[in-house]
């Protein structure tokens, strides 16, 4: 038994299948706030209980494919940092085919550094029946600074790749086009040094989320600017084009400066981050927020839009 380094609260907020569209790749979404020592409290996502403690234990991200829910195939259990102490457990769980997605398009992947040179090595990941970009994964190394593992490791910061097929920065672009995946997000967990990057891969028939953005904190105003996005089958009016800026009073941002933890949200102004709710329809109806530090500062956030 792997006993917890911290305490698990009540899950700060969850999402339930009703709130993720039909055809996402993933079944279900929680969020875990870790307090400082203690006890966990069972909750009704007590089936993922192993895979957090053992994201809590490495320190890292954790992909499993056992003891999970009946309508789950895998999942990944992703820390997140403050102070060089993991806040919060953000858990991800990829969808079972059923009598309406056969075979669920989708990767979950943890990059690590490896060895003495400044590289990143899978560590782990799921990929269903996508063996072959497993293969070549397994074989691949990235420096720091390249492909998407090493973005993430050389920022600090979340990085989104869209078209992967056509992405000159995907360097495992051929093997995306075989298998139709779309879009990369990678996420950091780092905290005094960097431990690894989780990096979520969406295909078209099977989004992980119907948009994805990266907002970076601006020094001198505290105001959020949209550094990175993609979007799909969202309307045309609901894309944000880089460089947008939005104020920090405005949602969600002005409670991630208050909460300083993961969050999911099915609230429709902190969906919309400034939008005109007049012109962004149909928008999503939920979404996880993942904020990133550096020490105790808010340097940006990573938002999935479902």
């Amino acid at each position: 038994m792997i006993l917890p380094l911290h305490r698990i609260d009540s899950w700060s907020s969850s999402l339930t299948t009703s709130s993720i569209p039909t055809n996402c790749y993933l079944s279900d979404v929680a969020v875990f706030d870790v307090e400082a020592d203690g006890h966990f409290a069972h909750n009704r996502f007590g089936e993922v209980l192993p895979v957090v403690h053992r994201a809590l234990a490495s320190g890292t991200a954790e992909v499993t494919t056992s003891q999970l829910p009946l309508d789950a195939a895998s999942a990944i259990a992703i820390p997140v940092y403050r102070d060089n102490r993991i806040v919060s457990i953000v858990v991800l769980l990829s969808r079972k085919s059923d009598e309406t997605i056969q075979d669920p398009i989708g990767v979950f992947e943890v990059w690590e550094p490896i060895g003495p040179y400044e590289e990143v090595a899978l560590k782990d990941g799921y990929y269903g029946a996508m063996e072959r970009f497993h293969n070549v994964s397994s074989f691949v190394r990235f420096e720091k600074g390249n492909g998407l593992p090493g973005q993430v490791w050389d920022r600090r910061c979340a990085v989104i790749h869209d078209d992967l097929a056509n992405h000159t920065g995907f360097l495992r672009a051929a093997g995306a086009s075989a298998d139709l995946l779309r879009t990369a997000i990678g996420i950091p967990i780092a905290g005094d040094r960097f431990h690894a990057a989780a990096v979520l891969i969406s295909s078209v028939s099977t989004p992980i989320a119907r948009g994805m953005e990266v907002w970076s904190v601006l020094p001198d105003s505290n105001d959020f600017e949209l550094t990175s996005s993609a979007y799909y089958q969202l309307g045309d009016d609901y894309a944000l084009p880089i460089g947008t800026v939005c104020h920090c009073d405005a949602a969600p941002f002005v409670r991630m400066r208050t909460e300083k933890r993961a969050m999911v949200t099915d609230d429709p102004n902190e969906l919309l981050a400034g939008r005109d709710p007049r012109l962004a329809l149909p928008g999503p109806t939920s979404g996880l927020v993942i904020p990133f530090f550096d020490g105790v500062t808010l340097t940006s956030l990573a938002v999935l839009l479902f």
